[in-house]
Parts: structure tokens; sequence; C-alpha cells
């Protein structure tokens, strides 16, 4: 009974004494996997809040990697000196960004809403709102809102403090991500070191298809996202769309989003189109807003067709419905960073699932 459960007394005795060692029993390994199992998803659960900064660094660890280790490798760099470098050229791109988009940013929010009294007058007048029973007028949509941006100042001391939250999160992420760099291949040799001799071969093959998915997902997204926020800019600049450049970075960001981002971002341009018109054609709006509804489903064709091909190609490999179930899973769970990891957990879940099931069906030796 005791060699069932504790394993059993092995005859050969330890290099520094006489001390007989024992070996777990099947049935104990199995009872410690799925305790480790059980304690690994309670303590997941019960630390949800600091969650999101960690896999964040993780992600910013993940995607810096190759170009700290070329700096490394390649260049000869002192490892930390490296990640020095590229942290400090990325800070001062952020802060240039920063500089250069916030105030045209800024100056397209206060033409909005200078423009505002015009847009609801324009709301006010649309003819099928009539057709359907609804009546609007400026002065009762200007009441509306008022009533909703009262709302929105009462809550304005969440706001900040969510924002203060925000930029302690960041700088959270900077430093993590800054320590994992540093220490990258040393934990990784301590990973391929926990593995079984037997199993190491299939380790690194397992190993291969994971960063295949990861680096090609993350890296793909970045690119993607900059792409698509650069050519609807230009694009609504073109057309001559108020405030391009902040529909533009919505474009952008909003591709994390899986098949329906675009349409949502597309939405606000629609309307503005329809409301305001164009800045440089002499187009009626509704005319104007088809076109716009165009541009978009041009360039989306484009991103699927050619775009998403070339920069992310078949790394995923998932029916867009099966992404589309896991976004909203993620969303669940770990709300806008579920939506995005959504796709390469899945595919990481599928690699791991073929491997376990060919595992269970291959013949017993």
């Amino acid at each position: 009974m005791g060699n069932l459960i504790l394993g059993d007394v092995m005859p050969d005795q330890d290099k520094g004494g006489g001390k007989h060692r024992t070996t777990w029993s099947f049935e104990t390994r199995r009872w410690a996997i799925l305790a480790l199992i059980i304690g690994a998803v309670w303590l997941t659960y019960q630390e949800l809040e600091i969650l999101p900064p960690i896999v964040l660094a993780l992600l910013l660890a993940y995607l810096l990697n190759p170009l700290v280790s070329y700096l490394h490798q390649r260049q000869r760099i002192p490892r930390v000196l490296a990640v020095a470098l590229i942290y400090l050229v990325l800070i001062l791109i952020l802060v240039g960004a920063v500089g250069l988009l916030v105030p045209v940013l800024v100056r397209e929010v206060r033409g909005l809403f200078a423009q505002l009294d015009q847009i609801l007058a324009s709301v006010s007048r649309v003819p099928f709102l009539d057709a359907l029973g609804i009546h609007l007028t400026p002065t009762g949509l200007a009441e509306q809102l008022r009533n909703e941006l009262a709302t929105l100042g009462s809550i304005l001391p969440r706001v900040i403090i969510g924002a203060v939250s925000s930029l302690f999160g960041s700088v959270l992420v900077l430093v993590l991500s800054f320590y994992l760099l540093i220490d990258t291949e040393r934990i990784g040799r301590e990973i391929d070191g926990l593995v079984p001799t037997d199993y190491r071969e299939e380790w690194q093959r397992i190993k291969t298809e994971f960063d295949h998915i990861w680096s090609s997902f993350l890296r793909g997204q970045v690119i993607l996202a900059i792409i698509i926020g650069t050519v609807v800019t230009i694009t609504l600049m073109v057309l001559g769309v108020p405030n391009a450049l902040f529909l533009g970075l919505l474009a952008g960001v909003l591709e994390v989003v899986p098949n329906v981002g675009p349409i949502i971002a597309m939405i606000p341009a629609v309307l503005i189109a329809l409301f305001q018109g164009s800045n440089y054609w002499a187009i009626d709006n509704t005319i104007f807003a088809v076109i716009v509804i165009v541009a978009y489903i041009v360039i989306q064709q484009l991103e699927n067709h050619i775009i998403v091909p070339k920069v992310i190609g078949e790394s995923v490999n998932l029916p867009p419905v099966v992404i589309l179930i896991g976004a909203l899973a993620g969303a669940n769970l770990a709300g806008v960073l579920g939506i995005f990891l959504a796709a390469p957990v899945l595919a990481t879940s599928r690699v791991v699932g073929e491997f376990i099931i060919r595992k269970l069906l291959e013949p017993a030796e």
C-alpha cells in the first residue's frame, strides 16, 4: 500500500552518502500534476487584476527579443546595453509620435465639437427618421447631449483614477519586459532543462511551432495596424473626410478586433461623411457617405487578399468563425486583451491538443 502511494524504494545510493532515494509512482505523479494545475488556475483567478500587465510585458519582451539577440550575438553588444539602447529608441519614438499626433488629434476633436450644432441639425433633417416615426429637433438633441455630458462629468474622478492606473500599468509593463529581456536566454535554458531527455526532440519541435504562431501573429498584427491606419488616414484625407487622422488611428487600433473591428471603425467615418460632407469635393452628403463605405470595403478586401497573406500568412490557420467565437470568449475573460490574443491562444491550444491526441492514440511499447 505504501509503495502504491509513495513509490518504490530504490536500492541505489546517493553519491554523498548511504541514504536511499525513492521515485514517485504513476499514481503520485498524476495527483501531483492535478494539484499543480488546480493551484495554477486558482492563483490565476485570484490575481486576474495584475495578469494583464504581466501578459503585456511578456508580449513586448517577445516582440523585442529578436532585435536584442541580433545586437547581442551579431554586433557583440552586451545584452544589458542592447536592451537599454532599444528601450531608449522606443521611448524616443513614442515621445516623438505623441508630440506630433496629439496636437493634431486635439485640433480635430475641437473642430468636431465646434461643428456639433451643425451635425445635430443635419441629424434632425434625415428623411428616413420621419418615415419611421422618429421626430428629432436640434434643441432636443442638444439637451440630450448635455445630459450625457453631465453624466460623464459625474464619473470624471473615476476616469482620472483609471488614467493614472493605466499610466502606472504602462510603466510596470516596461520595467517587467526590460528585466525579462535581460534574462531571456537564462529563462529559456532553464525551461529546456526541465524537459526530460526523451522528450526534448518533441519539445523543440513544439516550441518551434509555438514560435511560428506567436511571432508571425504578433509582429504581423503590429505591422498590419500601422499599414491599415496609414492607408485609411491617407484615403480619408484625399476624400476630404473631416477628422481623417483620428479615424485612421481608430481603424489601426481596431485591427486587434478580428472580423468586426474594421466594421466598427467604418461606422463613425460614414456618419461624419453623411452629416458633415467633404472638405474638398462638392458632393451630396448621402453620395459621399456611400463613397466612404466603398472606400472602406475596398481597403478591407485588399487587406484580406493581399496584406494579411503577406504579413501574417498562415500562422493561425483557423476558420474565421472559430476566431470570432474565441474573441467573444476572450472578451468575457480578459476584455480587449482577450480579444487580441484569442487567435494565437486557439492556435497554440490546437498544437497542444494534436500532440496529446497523438500520444494517447499511439501504440504502447
